[in-house]
């Protein structure tokens, strides 16, 4: 049945949010297109046309089983059109109670008042940064004086008051919350973009009985991999939080309220999560979530990593098969059921357990790319050199691994995790750099040529040459500059320095000979770049390509060099023959040879 914000305020309807379900996540693109395609057929319709948001699925008990993102929209709209036309106050509150309830997230209960209230400015010891963020893009919108000439904004909010519509069903009698199996799939095969990890958030977590609200709520705040879960206040060292944090068990986790929503209070001196300010390389408007940062792996895979972890690494079938997102369901209905006489309830809240130290040790001892590189928060000092060690060297990693490979170095960092807790920056890149030695051996230099799958050489290149850059470039060069900003990029093409061949004007030209062949596509001649740079340089002679690289120097050229590789060529050869590449592939060779050595 259709319903207007209107129609659903007369019907006096009232929703409220299960324990289940996610976290709101639209982002301030979502809502922009929303208010464009409302005032789109607002201003085609005259203000008549009927514009459809989707669907609301309820229960009898009024909680919203779909539609949370949309009606938490509408609320938010709500927040600001009040404003403009009066009728939206009877829609946000009923008997004093917000139309949307949050259940068993009192923080967000909260927030959302004060948000209806406008008292969003006042100090509050919790803000929901998506709605914040939300609101303000709302408010935006609607002060737009090109948009709205002569305050035409009353017109535009009640034209989505009586014209926003929703359909609203509800789920038949004897319908039970915490079985939504069928429904789930229903909904699945019905071309809803439902994430299998939220069906098997329901169907395990389902067996926990009594502690079922617990544990649905963790999940929800685990699975928010983009936010960190610990965050320092100004007054204190976050270590120890973080330290205790990795050793507690879910007992205590729920005890100290780490989790939002165990409790309706929050303290000052609380071990609470949403209380403990973002890492040291947070922006200064200390917002909760960084939206240029995102964890190293999104949640599918750190489910599958920590089920890995948990099956003692021994699984049935090929590691690439058990990796898979696709296969999440099957994987863990395999090795961790969930339904019918196999299911183990301590097992799966030991998997729970395992799955809270995984995800704290993403926040703190793994990497976190953003937009202009990568950040890691193991202790206060950004400037410590042991840590831009480690940062570098997981960046390396990090690059030229996949969700798949990543399990390799996952794994390791986890066993020092778990055998330390909160692991000391040099130990964990000594442990971290010797099974990195010890799994991908150094091959001969004949080995490294054009033909071979051999790209992993040239990022642990770059990453010694950027670790030995005060041996290697000119102090206070503008080489050196750009070093010290290098960033690790995926960059996958395999470019010939002097060219395979050669424009009419090159200085080097090969002769159709086995010698000249095999230094053509020697390690010496190659470089690994972006492909749209390898495009765009083609067959450029030699001299070309040192005016590309110097035009990093001028300033021509922003963001991080491609390849520290390049950059030495370009440094120590004024002209690239035979005896260049040939010397040059000597000397690389040696570098990779030394960064197996033991650094003091």
């Amino acid at each position: 049945m259709k319903y207007t914000p209107f129609e659903i305020t007369e019907s006096k309807q009232f929703f409220s949010i299960p324990i289940y379900q996610r976290l709101f996540e639209w982002d301030t693109d979502n809502i922009v297109t929303l208010l464009d395609d409302l005032y789109k057929e607002y201003e085609q319709s005259n203000g008549q046309g009927d514009y459809y948001i989707g669907m609301l699925t309820s229960t009898n008990q009024n909680e919203l089983v779909d539609g949370q993102q949309r009606f938490t929209v509408l609320m938010l709209l709500g927040c600001i059109l009040q404003d403009y036309d009066e009728e939206w106050k009877s829609f946000l509150l009923v008997e004093n109670k917000p139309r949307l309830d949050f259940s068993s997230r009192p923080l967000d209960n909260s927030y959302l008042r004060t948000l209806i209230e406008h008292k969003e400015e006042n100090a509050h010891s919790f803000k929901n940064l998506k709605m914040l963020n939300g609101r303000k893009q709302i408010k935006t919108f609607m002060e737009d004086p090109i948009r709205f000439p002569n305050s035409t904004q009353s017109s535009f909010a009640s034209y989505i008051y009586h014209h926003l519509c929703f359909f609203i069903s509800k789920l038949p009698d004897g319908y039970n919350p915490r079985d939504l199996n069928k429904y789930f799939e229903r909904m699945n095969t019905s071309g809803k973009n439902l994430e299998q990890h939220e069906i098997l958030k329901v169907k395990l977590l389902s067996n926990l009985d009594e502690d079922i609200d617990k544990y649905m709520l963790l999940w929800n705040k685990l699975s928010d991999v983009d936010t960190l879960l610990i965050r320092r206040r100004k007054d204190e060292n976050p270590e120890g939080r973080k330290s205790r944090a990795l050793k507690a068990c879910i007992s205590e986790i729920f005890s100290e309220e780490l989790i939002n929503g165990i409790n309706t209070e929050t303290h000052d001196n609380a071990l609470s999560i949403d209380e403990i300010e973002m890492s040291v390389n947070a922006p200064k408007n200390e917002r909760e979530t960084n939206k240029d940062s995102r964890c190293s792996l999104n949640f599918p895979y750190l489910l599958l990593q920590v089920l890995y972890r948990k099956l003692g690494r021994k699984i049935n079938c090929k590691i690439n098969d058990f990796f898979k997102p696709n296969n999440l369901l099957s994987i863990f209905e395999e090795y961790l059921p969930f339904n019918g006489s196999n299911v183990n309830k301590e097992d799966i809240k030991d998997f729970m357990e395992m799955l809270v130290r995984a995800r704290l040790a993403l926040d703190i001892c793994f990497i976190r790319p953003t937009e202009y590189g990568y950040s890691l928060d193991m202790n206060l000092n950004e400037d410590n050199e042991s840590l831009k060690n480690l940062l570098m060297l997981q960046s390396m990693l990090y690059v030229s691994s996949s969700n798949y490979t990543n399990y390799r170095w996952f794994n390791w960092l986890m066993d020092e995790v778990e055998r330390y807790g909160l692991p000391d920056v040099n130990l964990l890149y000594s442990s971290l750099k010797k099974k990195l030695d010890d799994e991908f051996p150094l091959p001969k230099y004949e080995a490294l040529t054009y033909s071979g799958d051999n790209r992993y050489w040239f990022w642990r290149l770059d990453f010694y040459i950027w670790q030995h850059r005060k041996e290697l470039f000119h102090k206070d060069s503008q080489e050196m500059t750009i070093v010290e900003n290098y960033v690790f990029k995926r960059n996958r093409s395999i470019e010939h320095i002097a060219p395979q061949t050669p424009q009419s004007n090159s200085m080097m030209v090969w002769e159709d000979t086995p010698e000249d062949a095999l230094l053509r596509d020697s390690f010496g001649n190659l470089v690994m770049i972006s492909q749209g740079l390898n495009s765009a340089l083609s067959n450029e002679s030699y001299e070309v390509k040192t005016a590309h690289v110097q035009s990093y120097y001028n300033g021509a050229k922003s963001g991080s060099i491609e390849s520290l590789k390049l950059l030495l060529v370009h440094q120590n050869y004024s002209k690239w023959d035979r005896e260049a590449i040939k010397k040059h592939g000597e000397n690389m060779y040696e570098l990779l040879v030394k960064s197996f050595e033991k650094q003091e």
